[in-house]
């Protein structure tokens, strides 16, 4: 994967790489609204079918690699057990971009509510994406937290078993 990766950020002219960073873009802030308003079908345009989604954890420093379970799925699991959530990303910058291919990172601030209980998180998201006839496409995600108040769990309680 990395290779291809590689061998395919070939530039595109000037005018067309604006264009489409512009709309890769836009599909970085489609993720964050959709999921909040938890509009799966929406959000689901947004992942290709299988996405490598690597999680790392303030508590173990360790990542967890999923694969074949799409991030809408599992998100269509966690999000509704909460009263409100609230995905804000910002400071998005495409790395590189070609016709086919775009890697890209954010600054991203995630508040999820349960009752009286709140949890933040802040960090860093790293993109790759792939354009498909719908638009551009998450294939993988990393997402490396900075700060958190607490671990979702001691907010979920036993709702995670």
């Amino acid at each position: 994967m990395r290779a291809l990766t590689i061998a395919a950020l070939i530039a595109l002219p000037f005018g067309a790489a604006a264009s489409e960073e512009s709309r890769i873009q836009a599909t970085i802030e489609g993720i964050a609204i959709a999921a909040d308003a938890q509009d799966w079908d929406r959000l689901d345009v947004k992942f290709a079918d299988h996405v490598i989604l690597n999680k790392l954890s303030l508590a173990t420093d360790q990542g967890a690699r999923v694969q074949e379970q799409t991030v809408v799925e599992a998100w269509a699991d966690l999000i509704p057990r909460f009263d409100t959530t609230l995905h804000d990303v910002s400071e998005i910058e495409i790395l590189a971009v070609t016709s086919v291919i775009a890697k890209a990172t954010a600054r991203y601030s995630a508040t999820y509510q349960l009752g009286t209980a709140v949890w933040q998180q802040t960090g860093r998201l790293d993109y790759l994406l792939k354009n498909s006839p719908s638009g551009w496409q998450v294939t993988a995600m990393n997402t490396t937290p900075e700060w958190e108040n607490q671990p979702l769990s001691a907010v979920l309680g036993t709702c995670l078993n």
